[in-house]
């Protein structure tokens, strides 16, 4: 049977039911509730005929591809049901790339999909552009929304000294409409506790069976620099330290004198892209970890490895040398040295006045539809023609917005910018690996890695500046590729990365 080319053609054809709510709490407008009555509405509307095969997956838009009941409805697909019935159009998935290649295997299969909501058929070519922008815009609001949460936490540390996000340790609670960390006095007697045993020589797990805490918890608590009165990043809380400075100390005193190997102590390796680092998957969107492997000659090999445990097609070889992604960032970082053309470009935008378009953004925006352009015409892709062009119009309506949309960019003077982005490159080289991993974190918001099935194929693919490097200019700076070589595990390789 022939896909539907218009809702007309949709009398009689077998429908299978796709629910998703966000793991977090969903709103009513769009619960459980309203997406099935979205879907009986239009199989209804449209004579369809309703086979009872349904999915309801609690799941992030962002990574929905990559669970086991997205892959189970893309094989029923033609097999058990002709037309994918969605709610809504966000409930469907808020990952472009995994909306066009799921469109592009219903359709293989001889399935549509269909948004009830609007009214929008994936089969119907009349109706390609309200498709395309309409899963466009789904990813974009969960972008936007990622951008605004990370610029409220960034708020949170920078105007009330808070840690931001993340999950409050035992002895602290969030209190006001912003939601700011304090000491809890009920659960801080727990926290203490723990400090006092760990200070007595007790081990982890020792504590966590006479605290009734999990180990996990334990740890959490004796590695959080919130005890002693401290941020992530140094910075002093706005309340005391609510352990005593020399409890800490004795308390990883004797935590440090149990992390030996024979008589030599073992150091934990700090690796500069994962942990607390940006770098993540640029398909499945986990973070990477770092770790170090034994060579069968007997040599350490230090090592990113992808998070997942299962196979991530973004991640055929799991691990890539921790050299091969610590010089793209090298080479990323000396490319955005400022040359003439951009320091220029820079001095424009931050002389502008402070209330107006947002250049830098807009800047960022163009650097990326020369990396799209550079991107669609270049012989080797990793993603399909379809993505690379409703990504075009996505950052081109992001474009339109922000020049319609006067801001408060506040003020940055264009020399110290300039300064900045040019001892960004000698910092990354002659600094230390944490050094480096503070570097990382403090520049860039995210770098999507992505591999193939060859060793050292590992690239960075996509890279977002934060928020204050974005405001120092470093958008218009970036490359829109580099070219590297560095020894790897196997030699020297090549390896190219387009921004």
């Amino acid at each position: 049977m022939r896909l539907p080319s218009s809702l007309d053609e949709l009398k009689g054809r077998r429908v299978a039911h796709w629910g998703r709510e966000s793991t977090g709490r969903q709103a009513e407008r769009y619960g459980p509730a309203a997406q099935r009555e979205q879907r009986v509405r239009a199989i209804g509307a449209y004579g369809m005929v309703d086979t009872g095969i349904e999915w309801q997956v609690a799941h992030s838009g962002r990574t929905i591809g990559t669970t086991h009941q997205f892959a189970d409805m893309l094989a029923q697909a033609g097999r058990d049901y002709d037309v994918l019935v969605v709610g809504y159009v966000s409930r469907f998935t808020r990952d472009l790339r995994t909306a066009v290649n799921a469109r592009h295997q219903l359709h293989e299969a001889g399935a549509a999909l269909l948004f009830a909501d609007e009214r929008v058929l994936s089969s119907d070519e009349n109706a390609w552009e309200n498709w395309a922008r309409e899963t466009v815009e789904a990813e974009a609001y969960s972008r936007r929304l990622a951008r605004a949460v990370r610029g409220g936490y960034a708020a949170k540390v920078r105007d009330y000294a808070d840690q931001g996000g993340g999950l409050v340790k035992v002895g602290f609670r969030r209190v006001g409409d912003r939601k700011l960390i304090e000491p809890d006095p009920e659960t801080m007697p727990t926290a203490t506790s723990v400090w006092e045993l760990a200070a007595q020589g007790a081990a982890d797990g020792t504590i966590a069976a006479t605290t009734g805490l999990t180990l996990w918890t334990v740890r959490g608590i004796l590695r959080s620099p919130l005890y002693a009165g401290q941020l992530r990043d140094g910075r002093a809380t706005r309340f005391a330290a609510p352990i005593d400075g020399r409890l800490i100390e004795q308390a990883h005193e004797h935590r440090r004198s149990r992390t030996r190997i024979g008589n030599r102590l073992r150091r934990n390796r700090t690796y500069a892209l994962s942990g607390s680092g940006p770098a993540v998957c640029a398909v499945c969107e986990r973070p990477l970890k770092g770790d170090t492997r034994t060579r069968r000659d007997g040599t350490k090999l230090s090592v990113y490895r992808h998070a997942d445990t299962g196979t991530c097609p973004g991640w055929p070889v799991r691990e890539v040398p921790t050299a091969l992604l610590d010089a793209q960032i090298a080479a990323l970082l000396r490319g955005a040295a400022p040359n003439r053309e951009s320091a220029a470009h820079i001095r424009a935008a931050l002389a502008r006045p402070v209330v107006g378009p947002d250049r830098l953004g807009i800047a960022r925006l163009d650097a990326r539809l020369r990396s799209l352009s550079a991107e669609l015409v270049r012989p080797e892709q990793y993603r399909s023609t379809d993505e690379i062009v409703a990504e075009i119009k996505s950052v081109r309506t992001q474009r339109e917005r922000l020049l319609a949309s006067p801001v408060d960019a506040g003020v940055v003077d264009p020399q110290r910018a300039l300064d900045w982005l040019s001892s960004l490159p000698k910092l990354w080289d002659e600094t230390s690996d944490a050094g480096r991993r503070e570097l990382a974190v403090a520049t860039f918001a995210r770098l999507d890695v992505v591999g193939t099935g060859a060793r050292g194929s590992h690239r960075i693919v996509n890279v977002e500046a934060t928020e204050e490097a974005e405001r120092r200019g470093l958008v218009l700076a970036l490359p829109a590729s580099i070219e590297v070589t560095v020894v790897g595990d196997t030699g020297f390789e090549p390896v190219t990365s387009r921004m």
